[in-house]
């Protein structure tokens, strides 16, 4: 674990990050090595899982955040500098991102502490929502907000964080969810989402009850000062019959119940329960906050639709109230409002002086909901513009100014200066627990290559892609030396970083002895520790220099990438132009030969095929990395598609078996209902007929026995036995004389008397009401009938009219054509016969055959003549009749 952990982090410091990507990489390598010492210190007294929730950011927006959405270009138009309108990263805010299963736990770097969300929410408090009246697109403001909002709660939750900077960061965000769930009720649900906003504000409400109860129990006076206004919000959040609300709040209010904010809303959910809807309003107007206010604002319309159902419940048809009480009652604004909201309700205000609302029918109760509009008497006339202020609860809170200072975890050149969870001394001793350079250098055994080992670029390469560069480590890649070459390549790799670096090497150099006194090749030389080689090459090898018994001086390491070799001969692989070498000037060398123009060739042929592959191969690679994160960017968006296509499907599958089963449920309860309905029907049936026969058994026994004591005694009729029974029992039961018994039996026939008169009296009278009624009921039934008689021999005598007129415009304009017709043959006939001028009889022929034809036609027109005489005559009677029925 230990060598783990110090290869990450020499990996780290020997990374050079130029580009966005390899700084992800270089922040996912620190990422890592945090978990590796979180893993290597479980169990000691480092308490890991503390570690791991504490959050070390600083600023307002994670480093790795800042770097991607730089990257994906990702940003909004108030994380923009308000001059050069580009990315500014001192005024980035982290946005909220959903957690999933697979997603690994945020490490400390990317959470801010306590005292960092605590500036970002005042950030956010005085610079962009103390701005609500200034911008034109709200919409993108709350969206705004809304999200980093939700972020710094997230934040919150993963740190488990319950000091008193959550408290006032929560109550925050409460009051700013409050506020808008009133002032912007308006809008589309595009811009803004009711529901959505009730949701983040139960979350807070509800975190806050967590925190209030913990630090109560603490005994922590200061961070329950507030205690007594959320307490009202919650309780004015549930406004309902029951008392849940009031148990859950119970701990919270029972040694504040004298504070104004609690009386208020205990007051307002009195009103409510006994439906005295202007105490409600009245309340709202007069005592409650303007938060109270805007979190009552979406119970005015259901508390208003039930006063007026009530109202007009209570109320007789066509009653009139005056519309100023009914503003009074509803909460309105005034009378102008009250009646846009009665018109939304499709209920009728007359027109009188002063106006009043006519109470309708209780089956013409509109079921219509009409426009929530924002009250100027009860919301916004509290309102001062001071939303900072508002959702601070202070006055003349302190614009907070932006750090410029933002923490950079890369130099210049992209190494990566940040913090790491190790300090120096540590770092060394596990850096000192590495092999040794001679255990790196033993010999291993030669295995085959393999496809992507790395080889140094050239210059002209890296110049190209100077830009994508790193500083790993460029393997040489072991090959077969041909005979003419000069230069041996070493069969073992080195583990520790390359020397082909940009930084240059060491100023110690050595030369290759020549005979000549200047050397076109001067070359500064690798240490010592790097090359040996005495160990690396055989002493045996072969020189090509002419003197056999002259020592082969080695040249000790391949030229830098940023060094260019300049051949006094020039050679068939150009090589870009570099400014001129400092040629030093070497020690006396020993006597030696010029190397040769076809070795150099050679060795610069593969110099240049070492150094190109790697970097093609990176190209390459790249290249696929790029088109693997598009291929996965395109698969996770279908997937998505995907998706929501199939949660699309299911709702509508479950939605309509829903339905069906809501359907079958209602023929099922139906079916029992009129199963239930007949068996009562039947169970009543039976029990009145049993009580009908009871009492019709009972009547005729009476019967027959008054029938026996009528005979007997020789009486009249049944009523002289009653009343002659009844004198017994009163003369029996009170010791009445003959004479009382006498004159109380007269005035009860006196009674009944009058009662018969009085019931015929008032028989007679409702018959003659009734009667009038049917006979009202008649004549107005034989009015309608008249009436839709009436209409139809009007359309009858109209569809006469129009046919009788339809079939005279006809023979009209057939006789029209008729006579034209005939004027034409005539006058065809007439240059017929001026052409046959010399044909007497065919002239007298035709003469004769006209003047007949003529007597012809004359006949014919006055017959149609006639014919349209009548039909205009009939018309004209149909006309008179028509006006006749009219009048």
């Amino acid at each position: 674990m230990n060598d783990q952990l110090a290869t990450l982090i020499t990996q780290l410091k020997e990374r050079r990050a130029l580009t966005h990507q390899e700084r992800i990489k270089s922040l996912d390598i620190r990422d890592e090595i945090w978990r590796k010492y979180v893993e290597l210190n479980k169990g000691s007294s480092f308490d890991a899982i503390a570690a791991q929730r504490t959050g070390l950011c600083q600023d307002m927006c994670c480093e790795r955040e800042r770097i991607t959405r730089e990257f994906q270009r990702l940003s909004k138009s108030y994380e923009l500098d308000p001059d050069t309108r580009s990315l500014n990263y001192s005024l980035m805010v982290t946005e909220y991102s959903r957690a999933s299963a697979d997603q690994a736990m945020p490490t400390p770097y990317d959470l801010r502490s306590g005292p960092a969300l605590l500036h970002t929410m005042n950030y956010l408090i005085t610079n962009i929502m103390d701005k609500f009246d200034q911008e034109r697109e709200q919409g993108d403001w709350y969206n705004f907000l809304w999200d980093r909002l939700r972020a710094i709660r997230k934040e919150l939750t993963q740190q488990h964080l319950r000091d008193e900077i959550a408290i006032e960061i929560l109550e925050q965000c409460a009051r700013f969810h409050i506020f808008c769930s009133a002032f912007l009720s308006e809008y589309s649900r595009d811009l803004f989402d009711p529901k959505l906003n009730d949701k983040m504000l139960i979350d807070c409400l509800n975190q806050l009850r967590e925190c209030y109860l913990t630090h109560k129990q603490q005994n922590n006076i200061q961070s329950l000062r507030n205690v007594a206004e959320f307490s009202s919000y919650m309780l004015l959040m549930n406004l309902k019959e029951d008392n849940e609300t009031l148990l859950r709040i119970r701990h919270l209010i029972q040694d504040i119940t004298e504070k104004s904010e609690i009386n208020i809303a205990i007051n307002i959910y009195r009103s409510l329960l006994i439906n005295n809807t202007t105490k409600f309003f009245s309340l709202i107007e007069n005592n409650a906050t303007l938060l109270q206010s805007c979190l009552l604002h979406r119970y005015f319309n259901v508390i208003r639709l039930k006063r007026l159902n009530s109202l007009i419940s209570s109320a007789r048809n066509n009653d009139e109230f005056r519309l100023s009480d009914i503003t009074d009652i509803i909460g309105m604004d005034n009378d102008d409002e009250a009646k846009d909201y009665l018109e939304q309700l499709r209920y009728s205000v007359s027109n009188t002086n002063p106006p009043c609302f006519i109470i309708p029918s209780i089956d013409n109760q509109s079921q219509q909901q009409p426009i929530n509009k924002l009250s100027q008497k009860l919301i916004k006339s509290k309102y001062k513009g001071n939303l900072k202020d508002i959702i601070t609860g202070q006055p003349d809170v302190p614009i907070v100014v932006t750090d410029l200072n933002v923490e950079d975890s890369f130099d210049i050149q992209g190494c990566f200066i940040g913090k790491l969870p190790i300090d120096s001394d540590k770092l060394a001793t596990l850096i000192s627990r590495k092999p040794s350079p001679e255990q790196q250098q033993q010999p291993q055994p030669k295995s085959q290559p393999s496809l992507f080992v790395r080889r140094p670029p050239s210059e002209s390469a890296l110049r190209s892609m100077a830009a994508a560069t790193t500083a790993n480590t460029f393997l040489l890649k072991p090959r077969s030396t041909p005979s003419e070459n000069i230069f041996v390549t070493a069969t073992t790799t080195i583990p520790t970083p390359s020397p082909f670096r940009f930084g240059g090497f060491n100023s110690n150099s050595t030369s290759v002895q020549s005979t000549l006194s200047t050397n076109p090749f001067v070359q500064p030389s690798l240490p010592k520790k790097i090359f040996d080689t005495t160990s690396q090459f055989p002493s045996s090898s072969k020189s090509i220099f002419s003197g056999a018994n002259q020592a082969t001086k080695v040249i000790e390491h391949l030229p830098s990438p940023v060094e260019i070799i300049r051949p006094s001969i020039p050679i068939s692989k150009p090589l870009p132009q570099t400014p001129e070498q400092i040629i030093q000037s070497p020690p006396p060398p020993p006597p030696s030969r010029r190397l040769s123009t076809h070795s150099m060739d050679i060795f610069i042929d593969e110099l240049y095929q070492q150094m190109i592959d790697p970097l093609t191969q990176e190209t390459i690679c790249n290249i696929f990395d790029e088109l693997i994160s598009q291929w996965n960017n395109i698969t996770s968006q279908t997937v998505t598609i995907f998706n929501e296509l199939l949660s699309d499907e299911i709702y509508s599958i479950a939605d309509d078996y829903y339905h069906n089963v809501e359907f079958h449920q209602k023929m099922l309860n139906d079916t029992l209902a009129e199963q239930y309905e007949r068996k009562r029907k039947k169970y009543l049936t039976k029990k009145y007929f049993s009580i009908w026969l009871e009492n019709s058994i009972q009547a005729n026994e009476e019967r027959l026995i008054l029938n026996e004591l009528q005979m007997k005694y020789h009486f009249l009729n049944n009523e002289q036995l009653i009343e002659f029974l009844t004198g017994i029992q009163l003369m029996t039961e009170y010791d009445l004389t003959l004479e009382q018994t006498n004159d109380i039996l007269k005035y009860r026939r006196y009674l009944k008397r009058n009662r018969l008169k009085k019931i015929h009296f008032l028989s007679n009278l409702f018959f003659e009401e009734f009667l009038k009624e049917e006979l009202h009921k008649i004549v107005i039934e034989s009015n309608q009938e008249l009436n839709l008689r009436k209409k139809l021999l009007e359309n009858a005598l109209k569809k006469q009219y129009i046919q009788k007129r339809e079939h005279y415009l006809q023979l009209k304009y057939f006789s029209l054509w008729i006579l034209n017709y005939r004027q034409r043959r005539k006058i065809r006939k007439q240059q017929l016969l001026l052409n046959n001028n010399n044909n007497k009889r065919t002239n007298q022929f035709l003469q004769l055959r006209n003047n007949k034809k003529l007597k012809e036609n004359n006949q014919q027109y006055n017959t149609i003549k006639n014919s349209f005489d009548q039909l205009t005559t009939d018309l004209n009677q149909i006309q008179l009749f028509i006006n006749k029925l009219n009048s």
